[in-house]
């Protein structure tokens, strides 16, 4: 092997590893672009094209020309496009105004825009606390009583 192949090999090793490693662990999947299967341990994933299965993910963006068909769970989701399927956020999931879901969603915390399309359940996770008012009963004064004392005043 000449020196103009071996520095070639070595660049071409380079790319593989600059591009084969994913140490942010961010999933794209671009508009235009269909994905049958699974993403599980994303740290985020940007979804503007079609993807249908299961994704599981810390922080899910399925944009305006997004569709997704399946399970989604993560932490924080923001959804603008198309979802038919479960939704499950751990903690913040935000419904834009140009979204249309139809299936279950679980949320702990949850904000949609006026104009979201929302057709299914919507199951809020955790407790919920109920107010119970601690009042207590108001005892009646004896009539009796009353009427001896409005007697004596008069006299």
């Amino acid at each position: 092997m000449n020196y103009e192949e071996h520095k070639t090999g070595n660049q071409d090793m380079e790319s593989v590893q600059e591009y084969g490693d994913n140490d942010s662990k961010t999933v794209n999947v671009g508009a235009g672009v269909r994905i049958e299967g699974r993403i599980d341990g994303a740290e985020v994933s940007d979804i503007s094209g079609t993807l249908s299965g299961t994704i599981n993910s810390s922080n899910i963006n399925l944009n305006s020309s997004g569709i997704f068909n399946g399970d989604m769970s993560g932490s924080d989701i923001t959804i603008s496009g198309n979802v038919e399927g479960d939704i499950n956020s751990d903690q913040y999931l935000i419904v834009n105004q140009s979204a249309n879901i139809k299936g279950t969603i679980e949320y702990s915390s949850l904000q949609v825009s006026y104009g979201a399309k929302i057709q299914g359940t919507i199951r809020h996770k955790g407790s919920v606390h109920s107010y119970t008012p601690n009042i207590e009963p108001i005892e009646k004064e004896d009539e009796t009583e009353n009427h001896e004392n409005d007697h004596e005043e008069d006299v």
